[in-house]
């Protein structure tokens, strides 16, 4: 065969091959329009079912992988089934046998889908009963978050046979849903009786409540559902509701530990009988350890000295407990780490400044003397005068307010410059001042360990009474026992108010703020958190609808905080 007219054979045969290969389609819209249900077996709401299968059809060749993971059957039950599925048909066998006279709900969620684009099929459900009639009750409402008054999506709302010996931490509801991203949910096809009404972030999805680590709020007592319910509504919060119980006590290194089984947020600790010696502690940074430091005494002998002492603590939702412990510590060679620390100046008006210090570990000494202020190089250091000097129960904050004489410290460079200037003309006769420093020098603190922290500092910048703003609050409310919290962008409290229907906040920092109201609904002096254990629920909290920003030099008020 010719070379060429061979060639050419086998070019036309390799383009006659590629033309056959088949390829997808490219571009036009994509297909947003989910199955829809164009029958069932049995039909929605049917009475004396006794079959062992339903099945469902629809306009569309379905998808169902995923319907087991999605498929919520109400009441909760232990039916086991299998899914079969031929193009636009599933068909669900029942394992076992249906209860008597029962109302069941078949809630599909996303498990059916389309093919290719897997759009779900929108508020699938059927409901069936084996009985004469269908449970036709229903309630419905709303869950929100209890700080942000969000409403919450995903929280699963159940039912629970209300009985003095409900463990809500052990039973599952019975019956169920879940919220749409608005937080409203409705439970339908619920037979009347005494129920319980608990929310809560079923995380592990067990329909289990783990009160370690989820979110969950209550209808105190129980509903008697007679008749369908609307606005059972709900509100959630994340908090730590395990019972409050000493794991551990015991010498760790150099230190004593005592270790409990959920965050602490406050302890004392107290000496069973007289005692010489000083222990400071303080709580690790989880909460859940209480760490006790030996004596710096010299005269102290871990080997051969022991004391016993009583630890009462209290957790977030008010649980107590109190233990009696010998304390005991061991030699230990090992170095104990250098101390840090952090400090944080505020200003309260345009000559006063609140210092914040936080160590981490206790502090055994203090020299205020060598806490100084430093300005110029012109001027000497000069103690500082300290006002409100307050240290918190474990020695690990401490917080102070000073006051500086601008006007005097700015006479005293200028002396100081003018001088200068007698002698040397380049040399400005003044300058501006427009901050200042405070020294903590590093003898000044001494921590558990014996160990003397660095020199540190912080400055102070001046401030004019026109670089703050004030904020006039006028609260319209009937409420007698109230706390006004004002916050700001990162959700700290700035200033609060007790019970004032009418105030003024000065000197805010200009920025953006809101209102906050923790209302004391039992009027007992203390806003509190609830529990799930004693069948509580959190004391009200009010959000004013909008932000407030602050300007300098600027006076806003607020006079619409209605609660």
């Amino acid at each position: 065969m010719n070379p060429f007219f061979k060639a050419c054979l086998i070019t036309s045969i390799l383009m006659n091959l590629n033309c056959a290969n088949q390829r997808t389609p490219t571009g036009g819209p994509k297909d947003t329009i989910p199955p829809i249900l164009t029958s069932s077996i049995p039909i929605n709401e049917t009475t004396l079912f006794n079959n062992d299968w339903i099945e469902l059809s629809f306009d569309d060749d379905i998808n169902t992988t995923t319907l087991k993971k999605n498929l919520v059957i109400s009441p909760l039950t232990k039916l086991k089934y299998t899914v079969k599925t031929k193009k636009n048909i599933v068909r669900l066998t029942f394992e076992n046998t249906l209860l008597d006279s029962t109302t069941y709900t078949f809630n599909f969620l996303d498990g059916v889908t389309d093919l290719t684009e897997k759009n779900p099929v929108v508020n699938l459900s059927l409901a069936l009963s084996t009985g004469p009639y269908i449970d036709s009750l229903f309630i419905t409402g709303y869950i929100h978050e209890l700080y942000t008054q969000q409403p919450v999506g995903g929280v699963l709302v159940g039912l629970y046979l209300y009985s003095d010996s409900l463990d809500l931490t052990m039973h599952k509801p019975l019956y169920f849903n879940t919220t749409n991203d608005s937080g409203a949910y409705t439970i339908k096809n619920i037979k009347y009786g005494n129920y319980k009404v608990f929310a809560f972030n079923d995380e592990n999805k067990n329909f289990s409540f783990d009160a370690g680590t989820e979110a969950y709020g209550l209808k105190s007592s129980f509903i008697r559902l007679s008749e369908s319910m609307d606005s059972v509504n709900l509100i959630i919060n994340t908090i730590d509701s395990r019972p409050l119980k000493l794991i551990s006590s015991r010498p760790f290194g150099r230190y004593y530990n005592v270790r409990y089984t959920k965050p602490v947020t406050s302890y004392q600790i107290s000496n069973l009988s007289s005692n010489k010696y000083t222990f400071l502690h303080q709580l690790s940074e989880d909460f859940t350890t209480i760490r006790i430091y030996p004596p710096l005494d010299s005269l102290y002998n871990p080997e051969l000295d022991s004391n016993r002492i009583i630890i009462s603590i209290r957790d977030t939702i008010q649980q107590q407990l109190s233990d009696t412990l010998t304390i005991k510590f061991l030699s230990s060679k090992r170095e104990p780490a250098a101390p840090t620390s952090k400090i944080n100046a505020v200003s309260i008006d345009e000559h006063q400044y609140r210092i914040s210090l936080s160590f981490d570990k206790p502090i055994a000494l203090v020299d205020t003397l060598k806490i100084l202020l430093k300005t110029d190089s012109l001027i000497p250091y000069t103690p500082l005068k300290m006002e409100e000097f307050k240290w918190n129960f474990n020695k690990t904050a401490l917080s102070f307010k000073v006051s500086i004489d601008w006007a005097a410290i700015q006479n005293s460079l200028n002396n100081e410059l003018y001088k200068l200037n007698a002698i040397d003309s380049l040399i400005p006769n003044q300058r501006i001042l427009n901050q200042t420093m405070i020294e903590f020098d590093s003898a000044c603190f001494q921590d558990a360990d014996g160990i003397a922290l660095p020199k540190s500092l912080i400055t102070l910048t001046k401030k004019t009474a026109e670089d703050f703003g004030t904020l006039n609050i006028k609260a319209a409310t009937e409420k007698t026992s109230f706390i006004i919290q004002i916050l700001n962008s990162k959700n700290n409290i700035i200033a609060e108010r007790r019970n004032q229907k009418e105030s003024t906040v000065p000197y805010i920092i200009p920025g953006i703020y809101k209102l906050r109201v923790l209302i004391d609904d039992n009027q007992d002096g203390v806003w509190t958190l609830g529990n799930f254990a004693d069948d509580s629920t959190p004391e009200t909290i009010y959000l004013y609808p909008s932000t407030t920003k602050i300007s300098s030099n600027w006076e806003i008020s607020i006079e619409d905080l209605s609660f």
